[in-house]
């Protein structure tokens, strides 16, 4: 009779949790230890949200927009908005930072301003930029000339969350639109609503603003910044550019400017290229990729467009800029959250377009689809390599699905650009809220472990935090001696007996990742017979335990990468077996359960 051994080297991709099993998926963004924020009911509280680390002193944080807080003390509106600052831990609450006090009611409005629209950092170290879209200002009060208009504003804060006075990019003087209103320019640019969308360029030497109620909602987009140089680097004063009006390429009511992004290897190597949603043009939306004409003419230009295929998809409605393959080049992802599908019940999709060398008229998109009414695509993000595999992954929110709880989607990337299929989806259910993914903010290592981590804020005053965990590999190695059972020489008091020996290893990314982790095996021999109602014809000598003759289960410590540990167990061939022919199989199954490691700085279990 043979011994079937099964899979002599088996890998598995792994969670490691504190004193928790490991699902079987290969999820690893952390449900079981989620942080909560919560704001003031009815603020909009996670409207928008962006990860920041401080580095003086050094600190992470989530900031939080709440475009309709209630207004500071020393501000003379009611309700303004406003952002917020949270630690990364369970305990404290969000404390709001405080700037925009100043208001002159003869000259502007901050009522209903929707402060903390959008919120972006600049990186480790860098900058904040925050918006209020609907910022009024005012002429003429008090007289039958009195005139509105909407310019929109941004404020720019530094890497503290105050406003430096000795510096050039610091205020709130980000203001586009204003003062450009003349008898003839209201349509172009009297309800601008800059800050709809804001955000930094990729190497963050550029702010980038949206304007999608210029040109009479045509839209525009701003690429800026103030008189500060970086000859180190190469980098001299220059800018602003922007798209001009456009009436025989884009029709008014267009929304140029809902979304934004860039990179800079999309239409060729190291050259800036701004990606714009235009969610509402052609009736099914449009995304322009956009390059500067020149240092003198201070224009954008359009190099390509990427067209909504479905009649009020909202294509457009949001943009990422993420190097799904790993081949050096930047992909293009595409929100349409009001794609419909009627005879497959689809509600939202998500293009994904992959970079062929710059050349994009080649290009055809993969669509992912999403549940009917779900608003599929209405947040896409470049959420960086949450599982270490060397591709980034993406995360898309669909705030409606599941009856309105919302969910979140994480994609993970790979060589041939994108797994159509979710690797992990988050649902806003578990929380007890509604409209559960409304914004993402991702690529941060919040905890320290060298993994990315995720922020999902909702339309119900809340927002969450989710620590990727590392992607683990156990190996496991099965031996049984002898291999070989001759019934007619027995070796065990007038039977047979067999030693089976499984050994243990784990690998993980980074390589410097090495806790002492502990894993729960399971050893079972004729598993197939016993699923068949039959007896197994081979029995572990483990009469302490109460599982079935045919299992042994146990734990065992493996203390770091690449260290092996063995378990050896003995078995026994039962008496009076009658099929002598088929092999035995033998499998082992194996998970973690603990993980022997100090806790982060933040105070979170690791």
């Amino acid at each position: 009779m043979l011994l079937q051994r099964k899979s002599a080297a088996f890998q598995a991709l792994l969670l490691l949790f504190m004193h928790l099993l490991s699902g079987a998926l290969g999820f690893n963004l952390d449900t079981s230890h989620v942080i909560r924020k919560d704001g003031e009911p009815g603020s909009l509280f996670g409207l928008s949200l962006a990860l920041h680390r401080q580095v003086n002193p050094d600190k992470v944080m989530l900031l939080i927009g709440s475009p309709r807080a209630r207004a500071l003390n020393k501000q003379a509106s009611r309700v303004t908005g406003g952002l917020y600052k949270c630690e990364i831990n369970q305990s404290s609450d969000c404390e709001r930072v405080e700037f925009d006090n100043e208001e002159d009611k003869a000259h502007e409005s901050k009522e209903d301003q929707w402060m903390g629209v959008t919120v972006q950092s600049q990186g480790p170290g860098g900058k904040i930029l925050t918006c209020a879209h609907r910022y009024q200002k005012r002429m003429w009060v008090n007289s039958p000339l009195e005139v509105h208009t909407i310019p929109g504003r941004c404020y720019v804060l530094s890497q503290d969350l105050t406003i430096n006075p000795f510096s050039a990019e610091d205020g709130g003087n980000w203001n586009l639109c204003e003062g450009r209103v003349g008898d003839k320019d209201h349509e172009k640019f009297g309800v601008c609503q800059q800050g709809l969308a804001a955000t930094f360029t990729r190497n963050y030497h550029y702010f980038m603003f949206g304007a999608p109620g210029a040109y009479n909602w045509q839209g525009t987009v701003n690429v800026d910044q103030k008189n500060e140089t970086f000859p180190e680097m190469g980098i001299y004063v220059d800018g602003p550019y922007e798209v001009e009006e456009m009436k025989n390429v884009l029709p008014a009511n267009s929304y140029l400017g809902f979304s934004l992004d860039s990179g800079h290897r999309v239409m060729s190597s190291g050259e800036l290229t701004v990606v714009a949603g235009a969610p509402r043009a052609n009736h099914s939306g449009v995304v322009f990729l956009l390059k500067n004409e020149n240092k003198e003419s201070g224009r954008l230009l359009m190099e390509h467009v990427f067209r909504g295929p479905g009649l009020a998809s909202s294509f457009g409605y949001d943009v990422a800029v993420v190097d799904l393959n790993n081949d050096g080049w930047e992909d293009v992802v595409v929100g349409a959250p009001h794609f419909y599908m009627k005879d497959r019940d689809v509600g939202g999709a998500v293009y994904v377009y992959i970079n062929k060398a710059g050349l994009w008229e080649s290009v055809s998109p993969v669509r992912l689809n999403g549940n009917k009414d779900s608003m599929f695509g209405l947040v896409v993000k470049n959420i960086g390599d949450i599982n270490q595999d060397s591709y980034n992954d993406i995360a898309i929110g669909a705030p409606q699905d599941d009856g309105g709880a919302g969910r979140v989607y994480i994609h993970h990337g790979s060589e041939q650009g994108i797994r159509t299929s979710p690797a992990q989806v988050l649902s806003g259910k578990k929380h007890n809220i509604r409209l559960f993914g409304y914004s993402l903010a991702g690529n941060m290592d919040l905890d320290g472990n060298l993994y990315p981590d995720l922020a999902v804020g909702s339309l119900s005053d809340a927002a969450f935090i989710y620590r990727s965990r590392p992607v683990i590999t156990i190996t496991r190695d099965i031996r049984a001696s002898p291999n070989k059972i001759d019934l007619r020489l027995p070796n065990c008091e007038n039977s047979f007996c067999l030693t089976v020996r499984t050994c243990f290893s784990y690998t993980a990314n980074p390589p410097s990742f090495s806790p002492w982790i502990t894993i729960s095996y399971s050893i079972e021999a004729d598993g197939n017979r016993r699923k068949q109602g039959l007896t197994s014809r081979i029995k572990f000598l483990n009469e302490s335990q109460p599982e079935p003759d045919n299992m042994f289960n146990g734990t065992i410590d493996l203390r770091g990468q690449n260290q092996l540990n063995c378990i050896q167990i003995t078995a026994k061939l039962k008496d009076n077996i009658k099929d002598k022919l088929r092999n035995i199989p033998i499998e082992v199954s194996a998970e973690i359960i603990a993980a022997k490691q100090q806790k982060t700085k933040n105070g979170l279990p690791q």
